[in-house]
């Protein structure tokens, strides 16, 4: 067993354990600052999960360095987290994150201890490390708020300042920065709040220096929260544009010789003009985060390049409409006793299923398994005494049953494995009847229910009914390639003709982002030129990856 981990109240210096403790606290107290960072969130975009992509990123780094031994050197601590950081990283403010973190980890490599020198040294790192991942760096942002607050730790490390002071002197500066955020960029003066990701980054140093340092909290700018004065002020300040804000696509590349600098050229298109693009890490394994209107064009360059994993893909329209809806809730919202929470990718479909009655829809699906703790906060936000959770992947019955275990909620799980299964499994659902009723209904309801995935293959391939070559359209039927060709009405008439199509009633067609409805109109005819008894519909689903996802019953 370890030895316990005992604080000094003013060290001299940190070794690794005590800066591993000083972590914790900065991660527990930016959980608690979550959603406010979140409602402050209106810069690059103002979808309001800036909070949430911190929290998540801080807690895969200290994850890493929970793993290290008891007696960790400070190099050691901070090259976990880095690595950490590198590899939970979620959206723009995590990415950037995690180059702070790792300009830190190289700041302090080979170091046993931290004093202030190293403290000012390492914090430097950090921020110049941050400044080289974003093409345009913009003032008012977390990357100023943290150069300033390198700038006062040196300052005060040159006139011979303790750890403690110079720890004092950074979290205190990092607020001002905050603070000066407002008059900074036009966009956080309009909404009436400070930069989000920088509040993130003071209240971090903020833990730091208590933890480590054992003194007083900073003085945190007075900010408002957005929308519970009567004014429109943070998100609800802010309109979507009409094209929309597009897609936070996120993901690693694996197995790639190229650099960051490289990957983000050779990747190209509308990313080029894109102020939130960033590509970071080393050959073999990169983070990529880049906001787009065309994700799976993305996806196409990126799979010639390496390996795609942990695959993201968000609607940050969507994400905004339901930040604003959030800031303008009130405690006296009603809360129902029964509902159901829906996993699903995309604005449509995100949509459609609002309005078959879901209580909450969490964004997911191929490639982008939500976390516990997001099924989680879509169970708190339902605001039901009892939830019936549908998690629509197989992927994620395990993270799902596992949410279902410790929400506070009653919860029981339907498990779902795809769109069409989910959606027939709400379409049974009855609030007027209990829990264990409706899961039994539901689950029934999805027996006689086929998905039908449709994509492009990105490169050669067998499958059991011969060759796919890249470029194919392919027809995945209830998780299974079952048909590949030229052209998605003969590849989607072949799976129906497998599933025994004359057998068929209902042939649903849920089409996917930037797929215009005419494309989806020349599929409807060529299956009912094939099965003219079928009863075939269309609507719009937004999913990224799949131009269609289809239900057959």
């Amino acid at each position: 067993m370890p030895a316990p981990e005992v604080s000094s109240p003013v060290p001299a210096v940190v070794l690794g354990r005590g800066l591993r403790r000083g972590l914790r606290s900065a991660l527990a107290r930016l959980s608690e600052q979550r959603d406010r960072i979140n409602d402050l969130n209106v810069f690059p975009v103002p979808d309001g999960d800036t909070g949430t992509n911190m929290h998540l990123t801080l807690q895969a780094a200290l994850a890493e360095a929970e793993s290290l031994g008891p007696d960790p050197e400070a190099g050691e601590v901070a090259a976990a987290v880095a690595h950490g950081a590198l590899m939970g990283a979620r959206g723009n403010s995590g990415v950037i994150l995690s180059q702070i973190l790792r300009g830190v980890a190289e700041g302090l490599r080979g170091k046993a201890e931290i004093g202030a020198g190293e403290l000012a040294a390492s914090l430097k790192e950090g921020s110049a490390a941050a400044y080289r991942a974003v093409k345009r760096p913009v003032e008012g942002t977390i990357l100023s708020v943290v150069r300033d607050a390198a700038e006062a730790a040196s300052a005060a490390a040159d006139t011979g300042a303790s750890l403690a002071g110079a720890l004092q002197a950074s979290a205190t500066e990092a607020w001002d920065a905050v603070e000066r955020s407002r008059s900074q960029l036009e966009v956080l003066r309009r909404a009436g709040v400070v930069d989000a990701g920088g509040f993130g980054a003071a209240v971090i140093l903020t833990a730091l220096a208590e933890e480590i340092s054992g003194s007083g909290s900073p003085q945190e700018p007075e900010v408002a929260f957005p929308g519970r004065d009567g004014r429109r002020q943070g998100v609800l300040a802010v309109s979507a544009p009409d094209q929309g804000f597009g897609y936070c696509t996120e993901f690693s590349l694996v197995g790639s010789e190229l650099g960051a600098l490289e990957v983000r050229q050779r990747l190209g298109g509308e990313e080029d003009e894109d102020d939130s693009a960033l590509v970071v890490g080393d050959p073999g394994l990169l983070h990529v985060h880049i906001h787009t209107a065309e994700p799976w064009q993305l996806l196409t360059r990126a799979a010639e390049l390496g390996r795609i994993e942990r695959l993201k893909v968000e609607d940050m329209t969507r994400q905004h409409q339901e930040a604003r809806a959030r800031a303008g809730s009130t405690p006296e919202a009603r809360v129902g006793t029964r509902g159901v929470v829906v996993v699903a990718p995309g604005f449509g479909f995100h949509q459609l299923l609002l309005g078959l009655g879901a209580a909450a829809v969490v964004e997911g699906g191929q490639g982008r398994n939500p976390a516990i703790e997001e099924l989680l906060r879509a169970i708190g936000e339902a605001r039901c005494a009892e939830v019936l959770l549908l998690p629509n992947n197989p992927n994620l019955l395990l993270a799902a049953e596992q949410a279902a275990r410790v929400s506070r909620s009653q919860v029981a799980l339907v498990p779902s494995r795809n769109l069409p299964q989910g959606i027939a499994a709400l379409l049974a659902f009855d609030p007027e009847v209990g829990l264990e009723v409706n899961r039994k209904r539901m689950q029934r309801a999805m027996a006689g229910v086929h998905c039908i995935e449709v994509t492009t293959a990105v490169r050669p391939s067998q499958y059991p009914g011969g060759a796919i070559a890249r470029g194919d359209t392919i027809a995945v039927v209830d998780g299974e390639v079952a048909a590949a060709g030229s052209e998605p009405g003969e590849v989607v008439v072949a799976a129906l003709q497998g599933l025994g199509g004359e057998r068929l009633e209902v042939v649903t067609i849920y089409r996917g982002a930037g797929v215009e409805a005419a494309a989806s109109r020349r599929l409807e005819l060529a299956i009912k030129g094939r099965f003219s008894e079928l009863e075939v519909e269309s609507h719009d689903g937004g999913q990224a990856l799949y131009p269609f996802i289809i239900s057959a019953e």
